[in-house]
């Protein structure tokens, strides 16, 4: 009888283990298949952060477009095969007004044979460049989007919308100066540098949510007024602050925080002046200097071709010794960053109060 029980125990333990391994192939065979035609979000990388680079070696191709579907506002890139999310990355050329996305793949003539289809109406021209690891999509766009994206089964899903539509507020932050445009002068420091340092760490430093910055050159580039005030009025954007600095080689003992507006354009409830206050005290405030005040913006200045609130900052003088060699510390900028990002939130909030007045 124990024997009985014995070879009956040890024959359950069997079953119970067979059922187990089948189980397990069975969950497993299902997470594959799952995993095989599941959608991924691509993680879509603003203008300022991908840092995709064209070679000036390699020739552009150009990149069939499929027309005819209109509608759905998506249109759909096809993938080599083993493609991964992570092989993916896109970078929005807002100031150009394209769509560049690199696919890492060893598949060199995928883009000769298949063609970008769905809804491409939005797509003005298409082309892309072999790189040594992979290829080099780059879309030119009839207009100023944000871009979400999806992978599902070999196949990149990319929706363009107005920038409106996914933020509350939109602002621009503009370093004076670029490419051949030094600026002011200040002895060995030049002020589209000390311009430019400054933007950086602006958006490196922003955490604001449902706040989106937009800047008109992350690099040293050239950029026109023109380029400027279209990239404002496309993007309906809420506020403008343009970054600088301030020379006075009369009084050279002269140091401090200042601002600039348009005192010709008023504008209701909030407007340069207001902005103009706001950023002059938070910047003063989080990098422990003192406000030398608020300034009318001179004629030809860049403001008095904005009609939205919009102000210059002057972060320090140049023509100052002492404040020359502040200016050139990391750790200071930062804290001039962290001062416009708080005048950004206050700005925000005080535009908030106001359409909730209304």
């Amino acid at each position: 009888m124990e024997t009985k029980q014995r070879d009956l125990g040890k024959e359950n333990m069997r079953l119970s283990f067979v059922l187990w391994v089948i189980f397990c192939i069975a969950a497993m065979a299902g997470m594959l298949e799952l995993s095989a035609h599941k959608t991924i979000v691509i993680s879509d990388m603003p203008q300022d952060q991908a840092g995709l680079t064209a070679s000036s070696q390699q020739a552009d191709h150009a990149l069939e477009l499929q027309r005819g579907e209109s509608g759905s506002g998506s249109f759909l890139i096809p993938l080599p095969q083993n493609v991964k999310a992570e092989d993916v990355i896109m970078e929005n050329r807002y100031m150009e007004r394209e769509l560049w996305i690199h696919i890492r793949s060893d598949n060199e003539k995928f883009y000769a044979e298949n063609a970008v289809g769905g809804d491409t109406s939005a797509i003005l021209e298409g082309r892309y460049e072999v790189q040594p690891d992979g290829v080099l999509l780059k879309l030119a766009m009839d207009s100023l989007q944000e871009y979400r994206s999806t992978m599902n089964d070999n196949i990149l899903e990319v929706a363009g919308c107005n920038p409106k539509d996914m933020y509350s507020y939109i602002v621009v932050i503009d370093p004076v100066g670029g490419g051949s445009d030094y600026g002011l002068p200040g002895s060995g420091y030049r002020e589209k540098e000390l311009a430019l340092q400054v933007a950086r760490l602006v958006q490196k430093k922003c955490s604001l949510s449902n706040v989106k910055l937009y800047f008109t050159r992350t690099e040293d580039v050239d950029i026109s007024a023109e380029e400027r005030i279209a990239l404002i009025r496309e993007l309906d954007a809420d506020f403008y602050i343009r970054i600088g600095a301030a020379v006075n080689m009369e009084e050279e003992g002269i140091y401090g925080i200042q601002s600039y507006y348009n005192e010709e354009y008023f504008i209701p409830g909030f407007g340069n002046v207001d902005l103009a206050d706001i950023v002059t005290k938070a910047v003063t405030v989080a990098a422990s200097n003192r406000a030398l005040g608020l300034f009318p913006a001179e004629e030809g200045s860049i403001l008095k071709e904005i009609n939205i609130p919009a102000v210059q900052l002057s972060v320090g003088f140049l023509s100052n010794d002492r404040e020359r060699d502040l200016l050139q510390q990391e750790a200071y900028l930062e804290k001039v960053a962290e001062g416009i990002l708080n005048a950004i939130h206050e700005s925000c909030q005080r535009l908030a109060e106001q359409v909730q007045g209304v």
